[in-house]
């Protein structure tokens, strides 16, 4: 081949767009990729966390709380808005195992639950267990799930658009799975919220084979890396409301 053959090669190369990999678009794909190295930058973050999902065939209320969270696995939760304002969670990631919960009321304000992260009292109120409240556990089911359906062939991205939002620009894909419940994929369709300044997954809704949407989260207000310390994760910080008393169901 002649160098100008080359040349125009490769020029014509450049100007197509890149390979589909199965249904799924390569540059979508390299996007979802991209979150992994992004989050392992991430030390901690606050957020303000958005949620809402089916919890025993019932839709809860959209709830917000305010996130404090430092890697691998400590937080803090207080809730702003929803039937839960005032609620306070903290996550210590010690031995213990625990997470602490501070409910405002009359009685249950005078004490501070000490709960298994998956006990019968947190599901009730949610789908997961506390322990995983994050933007790394849903960097981990993305990618989980998107990596299996590549390497079977059975993924489709349907949309995939950037979108401008209060927080900056966001890639907006829509990734669709199997949905006979015995292929074990997470879900039938996938709304993934990507923000294209940190690469980091920022909102997802999850919809069942049903069409149902059965679980909608976000986190707002997005910083990176503050300057946390131990006592952001520390029942006894003045700024909480962590009785000293504790009682465990």
């Amino acid at each position: 081949m002649s160098v100008v053959a080359l040349a125009s090669a490769l020029a014509m190369a450049l100007l197509l767009p890149p390979p589909a990999v199965g249904n799924a678009d390569a540059g979508a794909v390299a996007v979802l990729e991209a979150m992994e190295p992004a989050y392992a930058r991430v030390s901690g973050y606050t957020a303000r966390f958005i949620r809402q999902e089916i919890v025993g065939e019932r839709l809860r209320p959209r709830e917000e709380a305010w996130l404090k969270f430092q890697a691998p696995n400590r937080f803090y939760l207080r809730w702003i808005a929803g039937p839960a304002t005032g609620r306070q969670m903290l996550y210590p990631g010690d031995a213990d195992g625990h997470v602490l919960v501070y409910e405002p009321g009359t009685l249950t304000g005078l004490f501070t639950a000490v709960l298994a992260p998956d006990s019968k009292h947190v599901l009730e109120h949610s789908r997961h267990p506390v322990t995983d409240v994050g933007i790394g556990r849903l960097v981990t089911l993305i990618l989980d799930n998107t990596r299996r359906a590549l390497r079977e062939g059975e993924l489709k991205i349907v949309a995939d658009r950037i979108e401008t939002t209060a927080g900056g620009q966001e890639r907006r894909m829509e990734l669709v799975f199997p949905p006979a419940p015995g292929r074990g994929y997470y879900a039938h369709r996938a709304l993934v919220g990507v923000d294209v300044g940190t690469q980091l997954p920022v909102a997802a809704t999850i919809f069942d084979a049903e069409g149902r949407m059965v679980e909608d989260y976000a986190y707002r207000e997005l910083r990176l890396n503050p300057p946390l310390t131990a006592r952001d994760f520390d029942a006894a910080n003045p700024d909480y409301r962590f009785p000293r008393w504790r009682l465990r169901p």
